[in-house]
C-alpha cells in the first residue's frame, strides 16, 4: 500500500500536537504495518475549524489523481474539529477509493454502522471542545468589550488607540467633522470628496464615496461602542452577518467627534435618500438571467404581485412555473434573496486581497483548456457525411437535393474548422494588473453601482428544491473566444 501522511497544528505547541510527533507517530505506524509512505503533507498554524489549508487542499488536489492508495492522520482531530468537514473528506476519499487511517484511533469500515457511531462522537467531541474554547474565549473578550476596549483591527479614522483606548486624533477627527458637516448641509459624495481633497484614510488609502458611507453610519462619532455586532463566522465560516443577540452596545464610552444634533441630521438624510433609491429601484430585479432552478433548468424570472389591500410583492419565479406551471419549484422573495446577494459580493470584496484573488483566477484560467469535444464531434459526423454523399453521387445515385446538401455540409465544415484552429492557436493571457483594478473598482464604486458588482461577480445561482439557494461568486473571463466563468468562492441561504 502506498501512502501519505497529513499533520496539522493550530497555534497550541504541546508536544503531541507538533508535526514533528505526529510525523513520527505515523512513520512508526507505517513500518509496524508494512505500509509504503511515500511523503507527508503539513500544515502549521492552521485551524481544523475548516479546509481553507493550503497543503490540505494540495493533498485533496494529488488524491483526485489517484497518486496514493491510503491518507494516514495522527488523530481525527488533525484533520478536522467539524464534523460535517471530517465526514466531507471520508465520503470524498471513500468515493476515490483512498483509505483513511489513523495511527492513534480506530477508524473501522464507514459503512459499518457501529464503526460509524464510535467515529461520528470522535469527531464530534474535537468539534464540542473547540465550541466549549471558543465560548469561553468569546466570553472574557465580551467582559473587556463591556470596558469599552479596542479589540483589534483597525481603528476608524479620528482615533488613534493608547492602552487599548480610543483616543481622538485631532487631524483626522477635523476630516471626519467635514464630512458630516458637508453632508447635513445637503452636500453630495463628489462635493464631499471634493472638500477632502485627496485626503486618506487609517490604511493610507485616499478616502473615497464607500469610505464616506461607512463613515457617516459609524456610531463611533458619537461615542457609541459596538462589538459583535453580526454573525459573520461560526467555525470559521461565513454565517450570513445576520445582527448578533449578544452584541455588546455602550453609549458615552468613547470620545465623541459628532455632536447629536449633526448625527441626526445625517442620519434622517441618509434615510430618506434610501428611502427614495427604494422606491425607484422598486420593480427592477437585480439578478435577472443569473439564477438558475435546480428542479428544470430554467432561468428564474422576476414578477409582481399585489394582494388583496393593494399591496406589492416582488419575487423570482421559475420560467417554467411562470410560463406554463409545470414547474413545481419554490417562488423566492426578491428582496429577500438580494439582500443576501448584495451581503454575499461585499463580504467577498470586502475580505479578500486583490493581489492574491488575481493570482488565484488567473491560475484557474491558465489551468483550463477550451472544451471543443463537440465541435470535433460534429466535424468528424459532418465529413463522414459529405464523403458518404460523394460516394452516392459516384455511384450514379441521382437526387437533385444531395449536391446542395452537400455544399451546405461543406460550409458547416469550414466553420467548424475556424473554429477549432481559432481556438487552439488561443494564448490564454490575462493582465494581472487589470484584473486587480476591476476588483479594487466594483470595491470602492459598490455602493453606487450595485448592479454592476452583481453583473461582473455572480457567476451563478441555484435555487434548490427546499427552497435553498447556492450563490456562486468570483468573475467572468473572456476566454477563448467566449465568456468562462471563475468561481472563487460561494455562499448559501438554507430555506
Amino acid at each position: 500500500m502506498n501512502a501519505v501522511g497529513y499533520t496539522r497544528y493550530s497555534t497550541d505547541r504541546q508536544s503531541e500536537n507538533s508535526t514533528a510527533y505526529q510525523m513520527n507517530a505515523i512513520t512508526q505506524y507505517c513500518k509496524k504495518n508494512n505500509i509504503n509512505l511515500l511523503r507527508f503533507y503539513s500544515d502549521e498554524e492552521f485551524s481544523g475549524t475548516n479546509t481553507d489549508r493550503p497543503a490540505f487542499q494540495e493533498l485533496i488536489h494529488a488524491a483526485k489523481h489517484k497518486l496514493f492508495d491510503a491518507v494516514i492522520v495522527y488523530d481525527i482531530s488533525r484533520g478536522s474539529r467539524d464534523v460535517s468537514d471530517w465526514f466531507h473528506f471520508r465520503k470524498e476519499m471513500g468515493r476515490l477509493n483512498i483509505s483513511v487511517i489513523s495511527a492513534t484511533q480506530s477508524l473501522g469500515d464507514f459503512d459499518d454502522p457501529n464503526s460509524f457511531l464510535v467515529e461520528l462522537i470522535t469527531a464530534g467531541l474535537g468539534q464540542h471542545q473547540v465550541l466549549d474554547t471558543r465560548k469561553k474565549s468569546r466570553a472574557g473578550v465580551a467582559e473587556k468589550a463591556k470596558q469599552g476596549v479596542f479589540l483589534g483591527g483597525y481603528a476608524p479614522i479620528g482615533y488613534d488607540i493608547i492602552n487599548q483606548m480610543y483616543v481622538i486624533n485631532n487631524a483626522e477627527a477635523q476630516i471626519v467633522r467635514t464630512i458630516f458637516s458637508l453632508y447635513a448641509d445637503g452636500k453630495s459624495y463628489e462635493a464631499i470628496l471634493s472638500a477632502l481633497n485627496g485626503a486618506k484614510g487609517k490604511r493610507g488609502r485616499t478616502i473615497g464615496k464607500n469610505s464616506i458611507n461607512s463613515i457617516l453610519k459609524n456610531e463611533r462619532y458619537i461615542g457609541v461602542y459596538t462589538w459583535n455586532k453580526r454573525k459573520y463566522k461560526v467555525m470559521r465560516k461565513w454565517a450570513g452577518g445576520a445582527l448578533n443577540p449578544d452584541v455588546v452596545r455602550i453609549e458615552n464610552i468613547i470620545p465623541a467627534i459628532i455632536d447629536m444634533d449633526t448625527w441626526e441630521r445625517v442620519q434622517s438624510r441618509m434615510k430618506d435618500n434610501k428611502r427614495k433609491a427604494t422606491n425607484k429601484a422598486k420593480y427592477e430585479y437585480l439578478l435577472t438571467g443569473l439564477i438558475e432552478c435546480e428542479s428544470c433548468g430554467a432561468t428564474y424570472v422576476g414578477h409582481t404581485s399585489t394582494n388583496s389591500r393593494g399591496i406589492k410583492n416582488r419575487y423570482y419565479v421559475c420560467g417554467n412555473k411562470y410560463r406554463t406551471h409545470e414547474c413545481k419549484s419554490k417562488s423566492i422573495n426578491a428582496d429577500k434573496i438580494e439582500e443576501f446577494v448584495i451581503m454575499s459580493v461585499q463580504n467577498y470584496l470586502n475580505t479578500a486581497n486583490f493581489d492574491e484573488l488575481a493570482d488565484q483566477i488567473i491560475a484557474s484560467v491558465n489551468s483550463a483548456s477550451a472544451d471543443l469535444a463537440a465541435e470535433k464531434r460534429e466535424l468528424n459526423e459532418v465529413t463522414a457525411k459529405i464523403n458518404n454523399g460523394i460516394k452516392a453521387i459516384l455511384n450514379g445515385m441521382e437526387i437533385p437535393e444531395l449536391k446542395d446538401e452537400i455544399d451546405s455540409l461543406r460550409v458547416r465544415k469550414s466553420e467548424l474548422e475556424d473554429i477549432i484552429a481559432r481556438n487552439s492557436k488561443y494564448t490564454k493571457s490575462i493582465n494581472k494588473e487589470k484584473l486587480v483594478r476591476l476588483l479594487q473598482g466594483t470595491y470602492e464604486n459598490f455602493e453606487w453601482n450595485v448592479k454592476e458588482a452583481i453583473k461582473t461577480h455572480v457567476t451563478k445561482i441555484y435555487a434548490h428544491v427546499d427552497g435553498s439557494f447556492t450563490v456562486n461568486i468570483g468573475v467572468h473571463i473572456d476566454y477563448c473566444g467566449g465568456r468562462k466563468h471563475i468561481v472563487c468562492t460561494t455562499y448559501k441561504l438554507v430555506a
